[in-house]
């Protein structure tokens, strides 16, 4: 059984790629303005089940979405037997709680477009190891950072994140199974310490300037942004513990059988 695995950043990542040996492998990927590039991907196997991951980035709105769209089809090529997006996302939901694990039955834009669903067979199996299921999750163009935009938000849906819904669009169609899950970095009535679009590169790397200007100006932010890196870093290693569970009980299923009777991702 093949797993493909996103992330949108390392950091994400770093707690499930500790407790496994994952490699780093280059995908070649077609690139009609530059003949071909590579992309990264981290494989390993986990409990019998061959396992790739790859960051995506974080968001969908730059120029590198044009990249990761053609890196996600190369590693579709790969005849995956399950889709899984996962990572972080902000709680909007007031009953979640930081590092709870919540996997999303429906997933919207605020933008507008239809609906899509994660795989009914495989949110079974993620109630059963652990995660909280039934829910609708946002995917957003920007981090949102304020507990006031997420009361608002918290109109159309339960957490929030900014990838999930276009790793799964582009799934849409085909016989392979999808399913969306997040880690809570941020309750609902947490504002962020600090604007992330801002200092935070697409990659997740430190824009150290932005950073220390943003410090110097406001130092009492310091603790809460201590603080939050903790907070996430829970989260992160929450996450890990349940892509454990999860991988290995769906080692033990029947996926060739079930993959054409999947519940198909809905998209146009």
């Amino acid at each position: 059984m093949r797993v493909l695995v996103t992330f949108a950043v390392e950091a994400e990542f770093a707690p499930w790629r500790k407790l496994h040996n994952f490699r780093r492998e280059l995908v070649n990927v077609q690139n009609f303005s530059t003949n071909h590039t590579d992309c990264e991907v981290y494989e390993a196997s986990v409990f019998g089940v061959d396992v790739d991951v790859f960051l995506t980035g974080i968001g969908w709105e730059s120029k590198a979405k044009h990249f990761t769209r053609r890196a996600l089809r190369a590693l579709l090529r790969r005849k995956p037997q399950l889709v899984l997006s996962t990572g972080l996302a902000g709680g909007l939901n007031r009953g979640y709680q930081a590092g709870q694990v919540i996997a999303a039955t429906e997933l919207v834009q605020r933008s507008g477009g239809p609906s899509l669903y994660s795989s009914n067979k495989f949110l079974r199996i993620a109630r059963d190891c652990g995660a909280t299921v039934g829910q609708t999750l946002i995917t957003e163009r920007h981090i949102v950072s304020e507990a006031r935009a997420k009361t608002a938000m918290s109109k159309f849906g339960d957490f929030v994140d900014m990838e999930s819904y276009h790793i799964l669009s582009m799934v849409s169609g085909t016989q392979v199974p999808s399913l969306a899950v997040r880690a809570i970095s941020d309750a609902a009535d947490d504002s962020l310490p600090l604007d992330f679009g801002r200092v935070l590169t697409r990659e997740g790397g430190i824009r150290l300037a932005r950073l220390t200007k943003e410090l110097l100006a406001h130092p009492f932010k310091i603790p809460a942004l201590v603080a939050f890196g903790q907070q996430s870093a829970k989260a992160a290693q929450s996450l890990a513990e349940f892509l454990d569970r999860f991988v290995r009980a769906v080692s033990g299923q029947d996926v060739d059988r079930m993959a054409g009777k999947q519940n198909e991702v809905m998209a146009s």
